[in-house]
């Protein structure tokens, strides 16, 4: 196949230019197509200008000039249209990130879902779209102020979704986002200003303040419990269990008490609501960390990983279908079948007031939000795996308490103190 010269090439070329060609894009284009038609028509056995005019003719009465002015309407047309999607976009998300918002602060059903829809438009669709426009109009040395730009707000976007969606990796995703924009967009954005700018001291202030806002938000930002927080819940937790240790052997209360048919019954209905207890921080602790039931019966609380996870625990409680060991409503049972032995165990004249300070009671109803919240759920729903194990520690640590003091009752009755021969 005949091939053209370089300076055959370089005439070509020049002629493009010459006929108002001038977007470096659409002239490597013609150029190409140009040079191949006419090396097809040059193999065939014609001469350089016979292809060439030959070629040119192929354009129409315009011409080359013709084919730049129906590009350039085509794509003006593309990035109208391109706009106006972007604009809707853009639109959308606000409305839904604004919506989702109001229906948060408010606790209206459907918030999660139109922030979750709002979060993934904007990061997903309308800032890529931002990023595309924006590199292909601007200076190639302008590229990473847009690409900086676009990772921080991306990242910040999916933190801030991740963070009210309670998710894990929230604090990452919200670290990174944020650490890019203070750390390497404004930098970036405000040097160039700072170059091009009729007032450079107005201008270097207005980025130093814009630095020090993003910087104070990103060293203050709460994306988690802090580690003091933690350890002061997995400390607590731990003293919780030392208690409960030092409270489990009643070997020797109920030594006492061999002939009396009430000490058996709190020994039964303590045990039957400590092995629940125990079953269900056993069930959580395998759920969120993946371990076996034997592994999760031993590990401590300052030893699970994944202790902020609060969607593991809600489901396994409340979630429960019919019949499942493990649920709010068999932990509720076992613990209101307890009470109702050791409170049935003192006299009538001291139940009620026994009743009245017993150290947990179910029925009882706390205010959140302006809302009324019954006990199960104040307690347990969507509270992280650190607080639902603490409280079940706790109410662990008040069962053997309860019971010791049934027990110290029993022994204190004068019928207990002077049995009959």
């Amino acid at each position: 196949m005949a091939e053209l010269s370089e300076a055959q090439v370089e005439l070509v070329s020049a002629y493009i230019k010459q006929n108002g060609v001038a977007q470096d894009e659409l002239h490597d284009d013609l150029l190409d197509h140009v040079c191949t038609s006419m090396e097809n028509r040059m193999q065939q056995g014609e001469s350089f200008e016979e292809a060439f005019q030959y070629t040119l003719s192929l354009f129409g009465p315009g011409g080359l000039k013709q084919v730049q002015n129906e590009t350039f309407e085509l794509l003006t047309e593309m990035n109208a249209t391109m706009k106006k999607v972007t604009f809707g976009f853009g639109l959308t998300s606000t409305f839904l990130l604004l919506a989702g918002t109001i229906f948060k602060l408010m606790h209206w059903p459907g918030a999660n879902i139109m922030f979750m829809m709002g979060a993934v438009i904007l990061a997903l669709i309308y800032l890529p779209l931002i990023l595309r426009h924006k590199l292909k109009e601007s200076p190639n040395n302008e590229a990473l102020l847009h690409l900086s730009g676009f990772v921080g707000l991306a990242f910040t976007t999916v933190g801030s979704l991740f963070k009210i969606m309670h998710w894990p990796g929230a604090s990452v995703l919200l670290m990174v986002g944020m650490g890019t924009l203070a750390f390497i967009y404004v930098p970036i954005y405000f040097y160039k200003r700072y170059q091009t700018s009729a007032n450079k001291p107005i201008t270097l202030s207005a980025s130093l303040v814009a630095m020090t806002c993003l910087i104070l938000v990103f060293a203050l930002m709460r994306v988690n419990n802090s580690k003091n927080y933690d350890f002061g819940l997995t400390l607590i937790d731990a003293q919780l269990r030392t208690s409960v240790e030092n409270t489990s052997n009643n070997n020797l209360l109920y030594s006492q008490l061999e002939n009396e048919s009430k000490a058996g019954e709190i020994r039964n209905a303590a045990s039957n609501a400590i092995n629940q207890l125990l079953l269900t921080r056993a069930t959580i602790i395998a759920s969120v960390d993946n371990i076996s039931m034997k592994e999760a019966s031993k590990l401590k609380l300052s030893d699970v990983r994944n202790s902020s996870d609060f969607k593991t625990p809600t489901d396994i409680l409340f979630n429960a279908t019919d019949g499942e060991s493990v649920s709010i409503q068999s932990l509720v049972d076992e613990l209101n079948a307890f009470k109702e032995v050791a409170v049935g165990t003192y006299s009538p004249n001291l139940q009620q007031q026994v009743e009245a300070t017993f150290p947990f009671n179910t029925n009882a109803t706390f205010t959140k939000d302006g809302e009324q919240i019954a006990w199960a759920e104040y307690s347990f729903y969507k509270v992280p795996v650190i607080g639902v194990l603490s409280n079940l520690s706790k109410l662990e640590s008040e069962i053997r308490q309860a019971e010791n003091q049934a027990l110290i009752y029993l022994i204190s009755r004068p019928e207990a103190s002077n049995p009959p021969s």
